[in-house]
């Protein structure tokens, strides 16, 4: 016979066990909830970094809407303006490199309103467009723009702060694996160069030598029309004519 008192200390535990059920399964629940949106955002962050990038080209705003362009319908974008889609695939051809990163490369231009064909250019003179990751003077100069570290930080801090662009910081790794990433830096390196030297000589030159060595090329020549200068100039005329010369770097 179940006694007034047993049933109710039944009662409480099979009440206790059902409290904890529940508590258990919310905690099961959240917790993989919480697992599966910490992938979510993992996914995010391995995404292919060519696809962000380009991601990033069209997110930009900017005050000047002719900035805006878009890599998706680029040959349309292009066909009325300083670019001849023509020319971009005989220097895709010259080079033997895929148009899709000439045109990510245009993208920049535009982006950062430096002149038709002159990062082309100068990617051109530092790499042929090859992707390619050396030891230069104790640091590494990184894929096809052979920019170092700390100026690829420099360029970064221009970028976000002067440009006010939202990109990710540079990396070892993010340098040496994505080539756009690579080319996005360089343009607004570049661009942040012009901005502070307004001499077109003396931009490329420190981009090529550093800060410092503009200035050690100055100093033994009294101008800034270093031969790489000369012929990132040179290069970019013959782009914009469409001729395809070959450089020796």
């Amino acid at each position: 016979m179940i006694t007034e008192g047993r049933l109710s200390r039944f009662l409480a535990i099979a009440l206790l066990t059902v409290t904890t059920v529940i508590i258990v399964s919310q905690g099961i629940t959240t917790g993989t909830a919480a697992f599966v949106d910490y992938r979510e955002k993992e996914k995010l962050t391995t995404v292919n970094l060519g696809q962000v990038n380009y991601q990033i080209i069209n997110d930009m705003k900017s005050d000047n809407k002719s900035n805006n362009i878009k890599l998706d319908n680029k040959v349309e974008d292009l066909k009325s303006g300083d670019y001849k889609p023509e020319i971009i695939e005989k220097i895709a051809q010259a080079y033997n490199v895929e148009e899709e990163y000439l045109y990510y490369i245009v993208g920049v231009e535009k982006m950062f309103q430096l002149k038709p064909y002159e990062l082309l250019a100068l990617i051109a003179q530092e790499s042929k467009f090859i992707s390619q990751t050396k030891m230069d003077g104790g640091s590494y100069s990184y894929n096809t723009t052979q920019m170092k570290l700390n100026t690829a930080k420099t360029a970064y801090m221009a970028i976000t702060e002067y440009y006010g662009k939202d990109i990710p910081a540079p990396t070892h790794e993010l340098l040496l694996e994505d080539k756009y990433y690579a080319a996005l830096l360089a343009g607004g390196y570049l661009k942040y160069l012009h901005d502070t030297y307004q001499d077109k000589y003396e931009s490329y030159t420190a981009y090529h030598r550093g800060i410092g060595g503009r200035l050690d090329f100055f100093a033994q020549n009294g101008h800034y029309k270093s031969p790489y200068a000369l012929q990132i100039v040179e290069l970019n005329a013959a782009f914009a004519e469409g001729k395809t010369k070959i450089v020796n770097n």
